[in-house]
């Protein structure tokens, strides 16, 4: 099938740049007088450049290509006609049209057909994916083998309706597509043939090329169209433009994210996979439950189901868009800020349908382990997994936000319930943040002395979350009257809270004089404290610049920040409002539809669960 979309044409030289998240214009040949015309081209195996060849043999490397040599300038009997990279990107080869190869840097001839009479000139090559060989390919369709390349079939002798304008092996090696002048594709060995644009072209076809997966291609026309086929896709074309100089060849990056057309004077046309987003993401509120009181945390289930929190003592779930009551145990306390506080749910949770909330009893904040019934409407409590966490009387400092890192173990975080020894108490668990076995509740491999908790010298976290890609791990807590943090959690490390002799809070968040090698806050509120709880990532192209960005949800501040953090995650390199108007924020959920799942803590019966999906 064929689509038409927006070209991007770019046609003057640019600087290289290294290979970026989807294809990128390096720079071309468009507008410089060129002695002899462009025939073929290559990208890179790490989609960051390409090359370019002329009949006469001159070889144009952009962007992390590099020149390697070229026939410009020696005497040439037959005119080439391709250019095809090694699969290491260190060299390439030439095709001339009588068969003759021409190896550059770490390409090695394997042979050619140079010398040997020809029924047909040949017209393109591809090099094998162990670089140790080639194919030919002629205008009749026959098919020409060098080193390990291996011969699957060809199309010489037989009555063609057009001539094999190029070919393409296969990425395993196991078989090869020939593609005629008028969209015919031939498959032979373990290639498919997974369609054509025979019959439908307005322009003659020039070039296919595979996809990543060897389960796909794309075939590119002289009028800039492209068709693309199997796991192949299509991100745009030039037809229908008024083109100044016919197409010649087509690239597709490697990551499968678009392609390049090359024309005859040496232009490059640019089709990204998808265009960045850009800018402040729009977003739209929505409220997904309401009349609910100080709900602290919530998860979503495997099929979309919600289970939440309310600090008064309940389990809650939205199933199906309607609400109820898991369960309300019986030993838990509420009061000041104690009470039913974090919850998790269990990563394998389709096999073992466990999850884990954090509370007060009567003796201590203990992480529970429970297990959901078939039906979601009620838990089975299954053991404790973690208790003696201390408690306040009044409930305040209590913490308590559990979440499971991409190590697979559970993270939890505690308050100091306002007793200063605690935060620098090794043996003490509160001050911290524990990481711990979730079948055991015993401290997680890596954690310094192999204790339980992973960084102690805490105030009171509330908020815990775990950077894509890196995995790396960071926490909110509150400050005194002022200097809230979000850290960075490093194995051992002392984030300096130590507020002796008794509960002096006049003391520095992170008490460098005390501890010179303290753990140095990533992001610090100042004047006065504006309370963060709960924190994730955000996470998906539809948040645009947020897109890896901390969102954080605030007591206090009653609003939601957003915090961009740079590249090695030690400092914050810009924050706004994202939302308020809503009161007092809780928790803070980037839930599996990549919308973001805010709760708020104003009690009443005037709270809520909101959803706010980004555009």
């Amino acid at each position: 099938m064929v689509v038409l979309g927006l070209v991007l044409v770019a046609a003057t030289l640019a600087p290289a740049i290294p290979a970026g998240a989807a294809p990128r214009f390096h720079g071309s040949l468009g507008g410089l007088r060129l002695r002899a015309p462009v025939v073929g081209m290559d990208a890179t195996p790490t989609g960051g450049g390409y090359v370019l060849a002329a009949t006469d043999g001159g070889v144009f490397a952009f962007g992390d290509a590099r020149f390697r040599g070229s026939m410009g300038g020696v005497r040439l009997t037959q005119p080439v006609v391709d250019i095809a990279h090694v699969p290491a990107g260190s060299g390439y080869y030439l095709a001339a049209s009588d068969g003759g190869v021409f190896a550059f840097g770490a390409a090695r001839f394997r042979g050619s057909m140079g010398g040997v009479r020809l029924v047909a000139p040949v017209l393109a090559m591809d090099v094998a994916p162990d670089n140790a060989g080639y194919l030919l390919v002629a205008a009749d369709g026959g098919v020409f083998a060098f080193g390990s390349a291996r011969f699957r079939g060809s199309l010489g002798g037989r009555a063609l309706r057009a001539f094999a304008v190029d070919i393409v092996m296969r990425p395993q090696g196991d078989g090869y597509w020939i593609v005629l002048s008028n969209g015919e594709v031939h498959a032979f060995g373990g290639a498919r043939h997974l369609g054509q644009p025979a019959g439908i072209l307005h322009g003659r076809v020039v070039g296919i090329d595979a996809a990543p997966d060897g389960n796909g291609y794309a075939i590119a026309t002289t009028d800039g169209g492209v068709y693309a086929y199997g796991s192949a896709k299509f991100f745009g074309s030039a037809a229908g433009a008024r083109l100044p100089h016919p197409m010649v060849d087509l690239a597709l990056r490697p990551q499968n994210d678009g392609y390049w057309l090359a024309s005859r004077d040496g232009g490059i046309f640019t089709f990204p996979g998808r265009v960045p987003l850009v800018g402040r993401p729009n977003l739209a509120v929505s409220t997904v439950a309401a009349g609910l009181n100080h709900v602290w945390d919530l998860g979503f289930l495997p099929d979309g189901s919600i289970v939440f929190t309310q600090r008064a003592g309940s389990i809650d779930a939205i199933v199906g868009g309607a609400r109820r009551t898991l369960a309300t145990p019986g030993d838990v306390v509420a009061g000041g800020e104690g009470g039913m506080l974090g919850l998790a749910i269990d990563p394998q949770f389709a096999s073992n349908r466990n999850i884990y909330t954090c509370y007060n009893t009567a003796v201590d904040v203990r992480v529970v382990k429970w297990r959901v019934n078939a039906s979601v409407t009620g838990l089975t409590r299954v053991g404790d997994l973690v208790s003696g966490i201390p408690r306040s009387s009044t409930g305040r400092h209590s913490g308590c936000r559990p979440r499971f890192g991409s190590d697979g173990f559970l993270w939890i975080s505690t308050g100091d319930a306002a007793n200063g020894t605690n935060p620098q108490d090794d043996n003490s668990l509160a001050g911290k943040v524990l990481r711990v076995d979730k079948f055991t509740g015993a401290a997680a491999p890596g954690n310094l002395g192999g204790r339980r908790w992973y960084t102690k010298g805490h105030r009171n976290v509330q908020g815990l979350a775990f950077r894509p890609g890196s995995g790396a791990p960071f926490s909110a807590e509150h400050g005194p009257n002022r200097d809230d943090e979000v850290n960075r959690l490093l194995a051992g490390g002392n984030c300096g809270w130590d507020p002796v002799p008794g509960y002096n809070e006049s003391v520095p968040m992170t008490n460098f004089a005390k501890f010179p090698g303290a753990v140095g806050a990533v992001w610090s509120s100042g004047v006065p404290t504006i309370a963060p709880s709960g924190i994730t990532f955000l996470s998906g192209e539809r948040w645009r610049d947020w897109n890896g960005s901390i969102a954080m949800a605030l007591l206090a501040g009653q609003h939601l920040r957003v915090l961009r953090l740079n590249a090695n995650g030690t400092a914050v390199t810009s924050q706004l409002v994202a939302l308020n108007g809503y009161g007092r924020m809780r928790s803070v959920v980037l839930g599996p539809d990549r919308n973001l799942y805010v709760t708020t803590s104003n009690g009443g019966g005037t709270d809520r669960i909101l959803r706010i999906t980004p555009s």
